[in-house]
């Protein structure tokens, strides 16, 4: 299983939710309980920049390390390897969807995921759950976007975290095991 969260520029919500689901995943090395690999790209990306300040912050103070992170664009090739694409806002969904048509199936905003993920009744192997789920997925829209907390200040960086983490907490026990 391949996860791949995306946002605008991978600075702030993309990489926030790779780094923090892979400490809450911890060593998923058993097989058939997690995810192989989580990562995140922007759309359409700023390459080469460290993660937010604020947010990286967030991300420490939970746990999480965002040492290293380098933010990359999204590419059809990364669509197409991972087995669920997360997005934050439905401009990136349809963005996606336009640069991989054949990749929909797997594209979903992360509120619309995680609302489904919460009804999810966890029966069946990884690929079941998640299948069960994307056939369960209202429809995305701009209502359900996460808002951007880049150079917002420290309290929407800490709203933002918080969010995420909710929406995480539906989503890991799913792809999670």
């Amino acid at each position: 299983m391949t996860v791949l969260f995306v946002c605008t520029a991978n600075i702030a919500r993309s990489p926030y939710a790779e780094r923090r689901a892979r400490f809450l995943l911890g060593d998923a090395s058993a097989p058939d309980s997690g995810p192989q690999e989580v990562s995140s790209a922007g759309v359409p990306g700023v390459p080469g920049r460290s993660m937010d300040d604020l947010l990286a912050a967030e991300l420490r103070t939970r746990g999480g390390d965002p040492g290293g992170h380098v933010s990359r664009s999204v590419t059809v090739d990364l669509i197409e390897q991972a087995d669920l694409v997360l997005t934050f806002e439905f401009t990136q969904h349809m963005r996606l969807i336009d640069l991989a048509p054949h990749r929909a199936h797997c594209i979903f905003g992360i509120r619309q995921f995680a609302a489904a993920a919460s009804r999810a009744d966890g029966v069946g192997d990884l690929a079941d759950r998640v299948g069960a789920i994307a056939e369960r997925t209202a429809p995305d829209s701009m209502s359900a976007d996460v808002a951007d907390p880049h150079r917002r200040g420290r309290r929407t960086a800490r709203a933002c975290a918080d969010e995420i983490d909710v929406l995480l907490a539906d989503i890991l026990p799913v792809i999670g095991g």
